[in-house]
């Protein structure tokens, strides 16, 4: 019995232990969305509010949230979105990760310097897959029920860097400009889309606008933060590296390189 005990008391304090290790702060939100912390409480979220390691958002038919994490990179939860956060660290340590779970809806995520600087410290789970990545911007989503072409699984679209799709089947990168697919479906591996996904183009979004102009700030951030970590000077403002536009510019000519392999993946 009183080993029972101990154990039941060390995982309540595993749990609050998670739960204090700060993720992020709510920095715009449009329609409702809750925070549901370890107990089960939830609150109404609003712009300031912390979010910690170990809660969970919920976001409703007309919700949207943007977090920018301790680490300067950035959330962006959709409307109809149910995303955790499993395991977060953000102290300039070997231990640091990202380790969250979209089960349901979808989100955008621009990583931080945890992940630039440590690529396996980085992990989004899904129902049906995890995905791990490069330095990246892309956006994923869950769906439940199939949509018109959609069927039902996990999508992935990538703005910048890479992202790597596994699943028991096997797994797949996806570059700038790419959309790929895993299926609910079982025995079916993850593959590369020829076009958009349909939701994609259809999707309506109040205010998307904001990340373009927080983007360049959370960047250069990252860009000092990682400076410092290897002992680096500070960049003086003219010696700055291409700035978003210019990686924009960059990730284009990638794109149109890579499209024979897109049309050889449908």
């Amino acid at each position: 019995m009183r080993r029972v005990i101990v154990s039941l008391l060390g995982l309540l304090l595993a749990q609050t232990v998670c739960a204090t290790e700060l993720f992020g702060t709510v920095e715009a939100v449009s329609g409702e969305a809750t925070v549901i912390d370890v107990t089960g409480t939830g609150k109404r979220i609003t712009s300031g509010v912390q979010i910690f390691a170990g809660q969970s958002i919920q976001t409703a038919a007309d919700g949207e949230v943007h977090i920018v994490t301790k680490d300067s990179g950035l959330i962006a939860l959709r409307p109809n979105s149910n995303f955790r956060i499993d395991r977060y660290q953000a102290k300039g340590e070997s231990s640091d990760e990202v380790v969250f779970s979209l089960l349901k809806g979808a989100l955008r995520s621009i990583t931080g310097w945890i992940a630039k600087s440590n690529a396996s410290a980085y992990r989004l789970n899904t129902p049906t897959t995890t995905i791990g990545v490069r330095g990246t911007d892309h956006e994923t989503t869950v769906i439940d029920i199939a949509v018109d072409d959609d069927q039902p699984g996990t999508f992935d679209t990538v703005n910048e860097g890479v992202t790597v799709i596994r699943t028991a089947q096997g797994e797949i990168e996806v570059h700038p400009g790419e959309h790929a697919f895993a299926p609910r479906e079982a025995g079916v591996a993850p593959r590369l889309l020829a076009q958009r996904p349909g939701f994609m183009k259809r999707r309506a979004l109040r205010i998307e606008e904001r990340i373009q102009q927080r983007k360049e700030h959370l960047f250069q951030n990252v860009q000092h933060r990682l400076k410092e970590r290897a002992g680096e000077p500070r960049d003086a403002p003219g010696d700055r590296k291409p700035g978003i536009k210019n990686r924009r510019e960059e990730a284009k000519k990638k794109i149109e390189q890579r499209r024979p392999r897109e049309r050889r993946n449908p």
